[in-house]
């Protein structure tokens, strides 16, 4: 599997949200299949993590779903899957999904798309990795998250060159465009230059 050709898919496993995340999804699944990308995702059948890969397996797309053993039961995983991989922990099930990526684009979600997203922001701040990654801010539904991060910044908790870690696309043709054409070393050499430059005037 060629990992520098996949894109993972942070998502919701509600189904009771408006029609507007699950469109949003499909054609996030759709446009990454159209580019020629695999979509790795949590391999759930329900909410926005279906949704998204049924439209990228309904386009002709690589669909890698990984699942914890806990999770992994007929009616729970999504069934059209290239590939399914089980992992034992939750742990290592994000460990997988991040291995296998190159960019990240986050859906509407809950707690575990939260967490999901930070954590890659984290690894990437960190320099653990280093992939596009992207809030699909569909209805302003980021708007609070992305005060907070902006909040870290002006407070003096977190440097703000690192609000370039990430980007919010308000359309999934944006958050797909980023992913495909992101070419991680050049803003992480900036952004270091920029942190560097301030320690030497420091």
């Amino acid at each position: 599997m060629d990992t520098e050709r996949n894109i993972c898919v942070f998502g919701a496993s509600s189904s009771n949200i408006d029609e507007a995340y699950f469109a949003d999804a499909r054609a996030v699944g759709r446009l990454i299949a159209e580019a020629g990308f695999g979509m790795v995702f949590g391999a759930g059948d329900h909410g926005l993590m279906g949704a998204a890969a049924r439209g990228c397996f309904e386009a002709g797309g690589r669909v890698i779903g990984v699942i914890p053993e806990k999770l992994n039961k007929k009616g729970v995983y999504f069934e059209n899957c290239t590939e399914k991989i089980v992992t034992p922990t939750m742990h290592e099930r994000k460990a997988v999904m991040e291995h296998l990526s190159c960019g990240f684009i986050a859906l509407g979600g809950g707690f575990g798309t939260l967490e999901e997203f930070m954590e890659v922001l984290t690894l990437k701040q960190l320099s653990y990795m280093d992939p596009a990654l992207v809030l699909l801010n569909t209805r302003g539904y980021y708007a609070p998250l992305i005060a907070q991060l902006e909040n870290c910044v002006s407070e003096g908790f977190t440097n703000g060159e690192f609000s370039a870690l990430y980007r919010v696309a308000s359309s999934p043709a944006e958050a797909v465009s980023y992913c495909v054409e992101y070419k991680g070393m050049a803003i992480r050499d900036k952004l270091m230059d920029a942190l560097n430059d301030r320690n030497e005037r420091a």
